[in-house]
């Protein structure tokens, strides 16, 4: 499969322009047509989507941005802010079993067939999120990875984040490599959001949420409610969710109904009614272009280790945990963009989630 990208990891981006109006539906006259349960196998066409693009600041506020050359004000690692207000507890959740095994579906799309539609140079996003769980004991062999038709790093791909290649990749994960309830599943999306019609109904706005993803010609879409039912039936309720897009809170859906379960947690870069900004579109030769949140959730948070922020009792984790992460990005996503995008997070794990953290067998 890949081959492990080096420690010098290189920055993605994300376009964009100001989220398009979410498509008016009447759930009562589609519910025969939305309904059906093969509907949600099927990629949803091009002219059903609304892509709501991500936004590129303006430059002061990305010279404000890259600026920073060090850990922002504020990150005082000895003071835990109280739970209401973050989602990190300072507390470790439960750990993997040695034996566990880990999974997870990447995906990032720079290069969209459509005007006014393209996000950045290379795929940077993807390609830190790919090397974090590498730095988390994550075997490249056990990482889908699928990102632009023609990528930067094409050693470091399992092919273009199309439909069919994403829907293979969970259900082959699911069905296929003898998942347990002791495993972990990670699926990480950067790119383009978008709404459609309801599709099942249970919406009161009449629209659900989707990822905008090609086949190198043509726009299809994923939606909240495919997800949700691809990752039905899962072996384990332990499964990370981050979505870097516009209207990414719509994803909410996905998180996981039974608490009991100790499981699933959903990140989110934006609320669903919101837009997500650019931090890098990129320079050829010098920089990859990246997301606002996927920067500082997974390259400044978890790479560079800078969201590392709790002590339980008295020692220090070393690691960051998901919900640092969370906390980090939220922090440091700049005031005037938070109007905009303001980070959510659904976490139904008990106290803090450390990716392929594992207590060995005595």
């Amino acid at each position: 499969m890949k081959k492990i990208l080096s420690l010098a990891i290189i920055f993605c981006c994300v376009l964009a322009v100001p989220v398009v109006a979410a498509m008016k539906s009447n759930p009562a006259n589609d519910n025969a047509n939305q309904n059906n349960k093969s509907d949600l196998f099927r990629p949803i066409h091009a002219t059903d989507i609304k892509i709501a693009k991500k936004e590129i600041p303006s430059l002061d506020i990305i010279k404000e941005m890259k600026s920073r050359t060090e850990t922002p004000p504020g990150q005082d690692k000895k003071k835990k802010p109280s739970v209401e207000e973050n989602a990190a507890t300072g507390i470790l959740g439960d750990a993997l079993n040695e034996n566990a095994n880990k999974y997870a579906v990447i995906i990032g799309i720079c290069d969209y067939p459509v005007a006014d539609a393209y996000l950045c140079w290379a795929d940077g996003d993807s390609l830190n999120m790919y090397q974090a769980l590498i730095n988390s004991g994550y075997n490249s062999d056990n990482i889908y990875m699928y990102r632009d038709t023609v990528p930067n790093h094409p050693e470091i791909t399992d092919g273009p984040a199309t439909f069919i290649n994403i829907k293979n990749a969970v259900f082959d994960i699911r069905d296929n490599r003898g998942l347990k309830e002791a495993d972990e599943v990670v699926f990480f999306f950067s790119g383009h959001g978008g709404s459609i019609n309801d599709i099942s109904g249970d919406e009161a706005d009449g629209k659900d949420e989707a990822l905008v993803v090609h086949d190198g010609n043509n726009i299809t879409g994923i939606s909240d409610d495919m997800l949700k039912d691809w990752f039905s039936n899962f072996a384990t309720s332990r499964i990370i969710f981050i979505f870097d897009t516009c209207l990414a809170g719509g994803m909410n859906d996905l998180a996981d109904e039974d608490p009991s379960d100790n499981g699933r947690v959903v990140v989110m870069a934006t609320a669903e009614d919101k837009s997500a900004y650019v931090y890098s579109r990129g320079i050829v030769g010098v920089e990859e272009g990246e997301g606002v949140f996927s920067h500082f959730f997974v390259n400044e948070g978890i790479l560079q280790g800078w969201a590392d922020k709790y002590y339980e009792d008295g020692n220090h984790y070393g690691q960051v945990v998901i919900e640092e992460a969370f906390d980090y990005a939220k922090q440091n996503i700049p005031t005037r963009l938070k109007r905009r995008q303001t980070p959510v997070i659904s976490d139904m794990f008990t106290n803090d989630l450390l990716l392929g953290y594992y207590l060995p067998v005595s």
